[in-house]
């Protein structure tokens, strides 16, 4: 009978909600930054001036009011933003779940288009060939990590 070594892993670190809030609050702002905004941004402000600038100001303003409320009501509740939801209204959070999950998919489609206009300019090549290398270059490096048989990434090691 084999014996296998026990891996004594350290136990995650208690976090405070302060820290969790920050965390997801960061994410959320950096979910915002992609290349097609990036790329729309650039493009609109060149064209319409400081007309375009004040209305990004004052989307910016109210977005962060918007996102400071919802995580305050988030983190001193306890709970998801779909249970909170279905507690109002029953069936909201579920209807929440959907909007997040499209409005993700249409998200990461501006994104990949995004990054087709950026490797046009920096490339020369078409923006459909630059949205197409955009795809397939993630999907590769993320796709190509080994995984052992327990789901974990990375190197397998042998047991003892």
């Amino acid at each position: 009978m084999e014996s296998k070594a026990i891996v004594n892993e350290t136990a995650p670190q208690k976090r405070s909600a302060r820290s969790v809030a920050m965390g997801a609050a960061f994410v959320m702002a950096m979910a915002a930054v992609g290349p097609g905004f990036l790329t729309q941004t650039a493009t609109f402000t060149s064209k319409l001036g400081p007309n375009f600038g004040f209305a990004i100001l004052a989307t910016i303003v109210i977005d962060i009011i918007v996102q400071l409320n919802i995580w305050r009501i988030i983190t001193v509740s306890g709970k998801h933003a779909q249970q909170i939801a279905n507690e109002i209204f029953p069936g909201l959070g579920y209807f929440l779940t959907f909007l997040i999950v499209v409005g993700g998919f249409f998200f990461n489609i501006g994104n990949v288009a995004g990054a087709g206009l950026g490797l046009n300019v920096l490339f020369g090549i078409s923006p459909e060939n630059g949205a197409v290398l955009a795809a397939i270059l993630p999907s590769l490096f993320f796709g190509s990590q080994r995984t052992r048989g327990d789901g974990s990434h990375g190197s397998s090691s042998s047991s003892r």
